[in-house]
């Protein structure tokens, strides 16, 4: 598990620094030009979060078809990733395209959306060689090919912010093309990675479909799409925790802007082990023995809570001191840095535990589980702490609350998964 986890770890730290790379070379036009890439770049990401999740379906059978060297299923399942692809594509690509027309019935200021326009119609461009990358990406995660992942997505840093740096500020007499730019780089490093990858899966022989998939389609999209729902609700409250701590001035803002950086980082490691989990227990139980997926998989969730905690813990203070120079400022965030650690102490082990139920094909359930924690909880509480005059730090209970909630009930979850269980659902 640890050897499948730390590549894809490392892949979404990656993700992360290209994500920094384009905010920071966006704020050099100025604080509205930042705005704008920032709404199209949050409105695609909730609708690829959810499009990956959905394609991550594949993931539990490929890795058990892999498991069977069943070369047939194998052929049918790349043919359902890619049809199940061009049905997110014509899906998805058409929302983020029309959002600046429309987005502005939610509040958001019309300058705003009609500067990022061209930006976010790149990025819808993008969604669609994204959606080939994450097929692509969950078949060498089935195979375990981890390494040849986070190779390319390496490359891919370097390739972005140079092709920001031109296309973004121009070169020579050429002026450039502003904020859209960072939306071509993203299309360009976008089709750069599904080209490298198919490059990758050729060589390894992961190739060939037979379209007579309807079957295998249909699977998918009975595992997929909770596991979308599932990722949107976790990353839509901490979208929307944003816009929420806004409302307690400048610098409440601040501690919570730096809390859920480090927030995205714990993330990152438990998306990992996720990851790692969804593929160990779907071939174990392919080949008929769960327990040691299940047992490895508890065990690394509450070793990787107790690091987590600990780190969260020891640099809570400093860090915060370190980045405001306004003592009620740093103590606010120190106060929210321990709130995460509180939640850290059972997210990755529901982390690992929804990552085993989906090597079982037990989607549905742990979706149910994200919404009433991630929403059920966090949103009446927010509002009654808010109420109450918590400000900022109410916010951070209420999300550590509904963190704590999903992770258990998830937890609790695998009692259900004994090993006559999963083999009477092999058979």
């Amino acid at each position: 598990m640890l050897r499948l986890a730390a590549p894809m770890t490392m892949v979404a730290l990656v993700n992360m620094a290209m994500s920094v790379t384009d905010t920071l070379m966006a704020a050099q036009f100025g604080v509205a030009g930042l705005a704008a890439v920032a709404i199209g770049s949050d409105f695609y990401s909730l609708v690829f979060v959810f499009a990956a999740g959905t394609i991550s379906g594949l993931a539990t059978l490929y890795a058990a078809a892999a498991e069977a060297e069943n070369t047939p299923r194998l052929r049918r399942l790349r043919a359902a990733g890619w049809l199940l692809a061009l049905l997110l594509g014509a899906l998805l690509a058409p929302l983020i395209w029309t959002a600046p027309g429309w987005l502005g019935h939610l509040g958001i200021p019309s300058d705003l959306l009609d500067q990022g326009r061209n930006y976010t119609r790149a990025m819808a461009t993008t969604l669609l060689p994204m959606l080939a990358v994450a097929v692509m990406r969950n078949r060498l995660v089935a195979r375990e090919r981890p390494g040849a992942i986070l190779r390319v997505t390496l490359g891919a840093i370097p390739l972005n912010a140079a092709l920001n740096r031109v296309l973004m500020h121009g070169v020579g007499p050429w002026e450039g093309l502003g904020i859209t730019g960072a939306g071509v780089s993203s299309l360009i490093v976008a089709c750069s990675i599904a080209i490298a990858l198919s490059v990758i899966c050729l060589r390894q022989g992961d190739v060939g479909a037979d379209w007579r998939a309807g079957r295998e389609l249909a699977e998918a999209l009975r595992l997929g799409p909770p596991i979308g729902v599932t990722m949107l609700a976790e990353l839509g409250v901490f979208l929307g925790a944003t816009l929420f701590a806004a409302r307690f001035g400048p610098e409440a803002a601040a501690a919570h802007a730096l809390t859920l950086r480090l927030a995205g980082i714990v993330y990152a490691v438990t998306s990992g082990l996720q990851q790692a989990a969804t593929v160990r227990m779907a071939r174990q139980a392919e080949a008929g023995d769960p327990r040691w997926p299940l047992r490895a998989g508890v065990r690394l969730g509450l070793a990787a809570g107790a690091v987590n905690v600990a780190l969260l813990c020891t640099i809570a203070t400093p860090l915060s001191r370190a980045v405001f120079a306004d003592p009620a400022t740093a103590a606010t965030a120190a106060g929210l840095i321990l709130l995460l650690a509180l939640s850290e102490a059972a997210a990755p082990l529901g982390a690992v535990a929804a990552g085993l139920m989906r090597g079982l094909r037990d989607t549905r359930v742990p979706m149910l589980f994200s919404l009433g924690g991630n929403w059920g909880v966090t949103l009446p509480m927010a509002v009654l702490l808010a109420g109450a005059g918590w400000g900022v730090t109410g916010l951070w209970a209420a999300l550590t609350a509904g963190t704590l909630a999903a992770s258990l009930l998830t937890t609790l979850r695998l009692r259900r998964h004994r090993p006559a269980a999963v083999l009477h659902l092999q058979t």
